[in-house]
């Protein structure tokens, strides 16, 4: 009788889909309760090392300006400024020259120059030139140059009078006008 119930007794055409295991029976979850209360704050540790000191910065910022017009040549100055060890300058100049042709003439050249200064020596100069400019006869020509410059100063430590030294001529011209003007110096710690 053993035989009848050995594997090789079994006839498998005659034996059924396996079927997927079952999850073992399970009751729904109820809603989730409120939050307890929060904990009592743990003890302060140590303070930490202090960081390293931070990117050197601007140390103060100089500037003049005006918006009256003025005759060319013209200046404008800063009061003196302290410069330090591992200090720079960083200059920043600008003007508008307005420039009106004579009307008989049918060319006319203008010229605009700024010149930064540190004390009574040039440091450095911009200039705007345009030449023969062709216009018709018995009309007046407008024109505007707005010349400007940045430059970084690199003094030994002492005390500095910057200025702008501005200058607006012309050929041909019956005008020439120095408007807006402004200076400004920053020191910075390098």
């Amino acid at each position: 009788m053993d035989e009848f119930l050995s594997s090789a007794a079994l006839n498998q055409g005659s034996i059924g889909p396996t079927l997927p295991p079952m999850q073992p029976f399970q009751f729904p979850t109820g809603p989730t309760g409120s939050t307890g209360a929060t904990g009592a704050t743990g003890p302060t540790c140590d303070t930490g090392p202090t960081g390293n000191t931070g990117p050197p910065g601007i140390v103060s910022v100089t500037f003049n300006q005006s918006h009256i017009p003025a005759t060319s040549p013209t200046n404008l100055v800063l009061p003196a400024i302290s410069v330090g060890v591992n200090q720079i300058v960083k200059l920043e100049g600008v003007f508008r020259s307005d420039y009106v042709s004579l009307s008989p003439l049918t060319e006319f050249t203008v010229s605009s120059i700024l010149a930064l200064k540190r004390g009574v020596f040039t440091i450095a100069v911009q200039m705007e030139l345009q030449e023969d400019i062709h216009k018709p006869v018995n009309v007046s020509t407008n024109l505007t140059h707005n010349v400007s410059i940045v430059w970084i100063d690199t003094p030994p430590p002492g005390t500095y009078v910057y200025s702008l030294s501005l200058n607006a001529t012309g050929i041909g011209t019956s005008t020439n006008t120095i408007s807006e003007r402004n200076i400004t110096a920053t020191v910075i710690n390098i």
